[in-house]
């Protein structure tokens, strides 16, 4: 099967960019484990924007992006022998399938950004190919992406959740979006594993996960009454110190760094010093040993989106042995896991989550075994050839029989 995954060097969805790479900077490539599992199978293919304006700038553009797809792929250490390039909208067409993301292809933070996923979509539409589109950050201005998947003609929509099942956001938004829709859970990278005993670590719930900028778009707002993504990142980031008996926060606010960096350079000098220190925490949090972090502590969380996606760091947490805090929600139990089995589950309040917190620091044997469960399932059902090969299989029972 040949997958075509559009544009993959423009954003850090798969691997870092290369501006990234060159300035020795980290980002989390929460998508990295899709694209080597089907690399290594010869199922995937790296493209270009593949339509470029007529004549000569044209030319130039192809070239650019050509080269730009071709550095990344070598600067990540991706094997050309085993992954297609894809310079051309001709090549496409021998395609099986091409893989888009919803975010920066379709929609985004900006809404001129978002406007221009428009002629992609159009440009798509034409294709008999099939047409993925994994939905990430589906909740930023919703109304001109779905308005572009409407145009796309999507014939899969995959995410960590089944939001067409359960989301009510997204089914006001994006209820008529052709398509069938498939959960793809998260999973854990290689390096995620169990190195420090359970009685070793810290009684604590260590919480992680960024908090992501506002939300500009008024539908979000009038939906949830609030601009926040996760709501209780931003309220544990808040009352960190206040909470030290029970709680150990490693949250970063990318919001709050951007207002700093953006007050720093319009105003006067003396404020190089902040916008140096929102750079030195932008670096230590991408920069820190997350691993180390999770075998730290013998329970932790990394608050959901309000928009019903989890953070990728549950699968991770429990992949180091660590007893994961989440809510009580069908993202989870869809995937096999169960509340007070392989997770401890609370009601989506702070005050419910320090008081399962409290209970299970008096508990130990209890969340051990919540722990060790939790570490089973990461390592077995949610495990990238488990995940991955199902998702392979199923796209290929998508396909027309010859």
């Amino acid at each position: 099967m040949n997958i075509v995954f559009y544009r993959p060097f423009s954003d850090i969805w798969f691997k870092n960019p290369t501006r990234r790479i060159l300035s020795r900077q980290k980002l989390p490539n929460k998508y990295s484990g899709l694209f080597d599992y089907l690399s290594e199978n010869g199922s995937a293919s790296i493209s270009t924007a593949l339509w470029f304006r007529p004549g000569i700038l044209g030319l130039v553009d192809l070239l650019k992006d050509s080269l730009r797809l071709i550095l990344w792929a070598l600067l990540n250490r991706i094997n050309l022998f085993k992954v297609r390039l894809i310079f051309t909208s001709k090549q496409l067409h021998k395609a099986d399938a091409v893989f888009l993301m919803h975010y920066g292809c379709f929609t985004h933070e900006s809404t001129a950004v978002a406007e221009q996923g428009r002629l992609l979509a159009q440009r798509l539409s034409g294709f008999s190919i099939l047409k993925i589109v994994h939905m990430t950050h589906f909740a930023y201005n919703p109304r001109l992406g779905s308005e572009n998947l409407r145009i796309l003609s999507p014939d899969l929509l995959i995410a960590e959740n089944d939001l067409k099942r359960n989301s009510p956001f997204f089914n006001k938004y994006f209820g008529n979006v052709s398509g069938d829709f498939q959960l793809l859970p998260y999973v854990a990278a290689p390096r995620f594993q169990r190195k420090v005993d359970f009685r070793a670590r810290s009684n604590k719930l260590g919480v992680t996960g960024s908090i992501t900028y506002k939300m500009k778009a008024p539908e979000f707002f009038d939906f949830y009454g609030h601009n926040e993504l996760q709501p209780m990142r931003r309220k544990i980031y808040g009352r960190q110190n206040e909470l030290s008996n029970f709680v150990d926060s490693f949250i970063y606010d990318l919001d709050e760094s951007r207002r700093v960096q953006e007050v720093c350079g319009s105003e006067a000098k003396g404020h190089d010093s902040s916008e140096a220190r929102a750079l030195v925490q932008q670096r230590n949090y991408y920069n820190a040993d997350i691993v180390e972090f999770f075998n730290s502590y013998r329970m932790f969380a990394v608050p959901e989106e309000v928009c019903d996606l989890p953070g990728i760091s549950f699968i991770e947490g429990m992949a180091c042995g660590a007893a994961y805090f989440g809510l009580d929600n069908p993202m989870y139990r869809d995937i096999g896991m169960v509340p007070g089995v392989h997770y401890v589950a609370y009601d989506g309040t702070l005050e419910h989550l320090l008081e399962r917190v409290a209970y299970y620091q008096q508990h130990a044997d209890e969340l051990e075994q919540i722990a060790e469960q939790g570490y089973q399932i990461a390592h077995t059902t949610l495990s990238s050839t488990s995940v991955y090969s199902k998702f392979l299989a199923s796209l290929e029972r998508m396909l027309p029989r010859p």
